[in-house]
């Protein structure tokens, strides 16, 4: 029995020693400087450098590559985003996405008036920078066009973001942290079931709104740009499918607020 008590004794001494002594391994690169920023995708991990581009592991941090083809050189990595296949660096010459695990990498900064870019965050398809000086910028076509979505944000140093449920939160330089909830810039939850579908979107002159299961009702759609403002609001007798002109407006993201009764929906609209 003493030999068992022991036997028990020295495995738990053991194994709290293991435990004592475990301790932060330093992998084998990518190189000596200084990593901005890491993210993984399934067994590929990617670091950001502050000078020498972007680094793939797909073995643990046993070795590294350099993956920069595209890549402006020396220009910080400063952030990542991934969604499926589509990885999104922030950089101090704007974005760049890869869909090959960097293999090569594409400039995508069409709207952005700063290109030094500190952050990135993604809900679904929407693709969020925050910038050092101008704000919190929008995409909603991987990274094909960007827009300004500021409104009520008066520190536009934005060094992190993070989307926490209906909400996107922004961490600014001296300012604090912001708050904006998505449903403002027209994103929804994706468990969330909607009433109301728009056809089609991206739109030219007209856009069909259907109402799919609330009973008809006086319908009033309001329109809103992207920073807020509103630029139309009408009023529609009961009907469950009603055809918008939007041909006087301009190509870019707008909100549509759809109210049906009490219920009120909004839904984001790009009009080519």
């Amino acid at each position: 029995m003493k030999n068992v008590i022991k036997t028990f004794i020295l495995l738990a001494f053991f194994g709290l020693s293991s435990l004592v002594n475990a301790q932060w391994q330093q992998t084998n690169g990518p190189y000596g400087g200084n990593i901005n920023c890491i993210a993984s995708d399934g067994t590929n991990i990617f670091a950001g450098t502050n000078g020498q581009g972007v680094f793939l592991s797909s073995n643990n941090g046993s070795s590294w590559t350099a993956v920069n083809n595209g890549l402006p050189g020396w220009s910080p990595v400063y952030s990542f985003a991934i969604s499926g296949t589509n990885i999104f660096a922030g950089t101090n010459d704007g974005v760049f996405l890869s869909t090959n695990n960097g293999t090569s990498w594409t400039v995508v900064n069409n709207g952005l008036t700063n290109n030094n870019v500190n952050s990135l965050a993604i809900s679904g398809s929407n693709i969020f920078v925050g910038t050092d000086g101008s704000g919190v910028f929008l995409s909603t076509n991987n990274g094909t066009s960007w827009t300004a979505v500021n409104n009520g944000l008066t520190n536009t140093i934005v060094l992190s973001l993070a989307i926490s449920g209906s909400n996107i939160f922004a961490g600014t330089d001296g300012g604090g942290v912001w708050k904006r909830a998505l449903s403002e810039m027209g994103i929804e939850e994706n468990n969330y079931k909607s009433n109301i579908t728009l056809y089609p979107n991206p739109a030219n002159n007209k856009v069909t709104i259907t109402n799919n299961n609330l009973p008809a009702k006086e319908t009033t759609i309001s329109i809103f740009n992207i920073q807020g403002e509103l630029m139309l609001s009408e009023k529609f007798k009961e009907q469950n499918a009603i055809e918008l002109n939007i041909s006087k407006f301009a190509g870019g993201i707008y909100i549509l607020k759809i109210q049906i009764g009490n219920e009120i929906e909004n839904k984001k609209l790009v009009i080519q």
